[in-house]
């Protein structure tokens, strides 16, 4: 017997289920309830979307040219810094009281039960399929060099050997996270505040600089978490600005003007200056302030307004959102390893062969990402989430951050 997908398309596809449905409901409520920002989610399900458009749609696509993929990564890691570095801000109040060790500590198993359960189970299920013949065989380094993997230093190795047919060659975004998880607390808890924005612009340089002189030394990937610390830096940076009223204002009116500049120098890197040496030093800052403008304008005041407000603030987009990082985890695994299965479940046990045009084989593996992605958000992401509460940093000290808003930093923690 011999299905095309052609036939199915009238065939509704019943993606919610009622645990997912409740955990929604009892997300609104409590997202209302704590003065949540929502189009933050909305900004993960926009990059996610870009990195899967540029790892699963042909390289002559027009939408390839605006280097979507990367754009996408350095949205999240502008994300990241603003929401790590948010959270941060928070803990120095209880510097006095708890102390540094048990703050750090505290965070970093926080980090750990938000992004370990699902990397190590993959992990796993990848090591384990290499013994199973009768499964499609997997792409990947991991079998030679297991511990760049399961030491989150997969982008020592894409920086060494440059392999991005590696299916879990985009693990390295994963490890340059877990990298700035590591020592980024160090700067945001231990710098004196009157010194913390000027370290932070630091870092900014030190992201920019670190390109060329990692291209001098051979080291050109731009993998290495050094060289992302301009993105990172300028979540953070605006993390900051945001406690202190009297400055959110200013600082977005000068943001306003620097994206302008910094659109024009995307477009340029994009399609004329693909080998100057302003693209390795200013590429990713340009994405980055671009990134920037949208965390600061989905995070200060009320949000983007009309069209882009309602689509960014949609409660499917924020839950698309929620399990972006499942969908980043799976994305690569999906069309290469259980699409493959799949179809050969169908044919050797169904006595079905499926044949799928490749529309319809990225509509199929949409569909079965999305479904891959919620079980794992469902089944491994939300209950180590819960163990989280047992380590959050309980308020018993003064707060030390001029200009320090409890109700911002509240709405950031829900991230994390």
């Amino acid at each position: 017997m011999i299905l095309f997908l052609s036939d199915l398309s009238h065939t509704p596809f019943c993606f919610g289920i009622p645990q997912l449905n409740r955990y929604i409901m009892r997300e609104q409520s409590a997202n209302k309830a704590s003065g949540y920002f929502p189009q933050l989610d909305g900004l993960r399900a926009l990059a996610i979307s870009l990195v899967i458009a540029f790892h699963w749609f042909p390289e002559n696509l027009p939408v390839q040219s605006l280097c979507s993929g990367q754009f996408g990564v350095t949205l999240f890691f502008v994300l990241s810094g603003f929401l790590i570095t948010g959270i941060l801000l928070k803990a120095r109040g209880f510097l006095a009281t708890q102390g540094f060790a048990h703050i750090y500590r505290s965070f970093m198993i926080r980090r750990i039960l938000r992004i370990f359960p699902v990397y190590y189970f993959v992990i796993l299920v990848v090591w384990i399929a290499q013994y199973l013949h009768f499964l499609p065989p997997i792409e990947t380094e991991f079998y030679e060099y297991p511990l760049y993997y399961l030491a989150y230093c997969s982008n020592f190795l894409i920086d060494k050997f440059n392999n991005w047919s590696d299916v879990l060659s985009i693990y390295w975004t994963l490890a340059v996270e877990e990298q700035f998880y590591i020592f980024w607390p160090i700067i945001i808890l231990k710098i004196a505040t009157t010194h913390l924005k000027k370290v932070i612009i630091a870092c900014i340089a030190v992201g920019i600089l670190s390109r060329l002189i990692l291209e001098v030394l051979g080291h050109g990937s731009g993998v290495l978490m050094p060289t992302c610390l301009d993105s990172f830096g300028l979540g953070a940076l605006w993390s900051v600005v945001l406690l202190q009223k009297d400055q959110a204002e200013k600082f977005v009116r000068q943001i306003r003007l620097l994206t302008l500049i910094c659109a024009a120098l995307f477009i340029l890197f994009c399609f004329y200056w693909q080998d100057s040496i302003f693209k390795l030093l200013l590429f990713r800052t340009s994405m980055s302030v671009l990134s920037l403008y949208l965390v600061i304008t989905a995070s200060f005041k009320n949000g983007f307004k009309s069209v882009a407000g309602k689509v960014l603030g949609n409660k499917y987009i924020g839950l698309l959102g929620k399990i972006s990082y499942g969908i980043y985890v799976y994305h690569m695994l999906v069309p290469d390893f259980l699409m493959p299965i799949l179809l050969s479940f169908s044919r050797r046990v169904l006595h079905m062969k499926i044949v799928l045009s490749p529309a319809w084989f990225v509509v199929a593996s949409l569909a079965l990402l999305l479904a891959t992605a919620t079980s794992s958000w469902l089944l491994l992401e939300v209950p180590f989430r819960r163990l989280k509460n047992s380590f959050q940093v309980q308020p018993g000290g003064s707060k030390d951050y001029i200009g320090y808003r409890e109700e911002i930093a509240m709405k950031i923690a829900k991230y994390i």
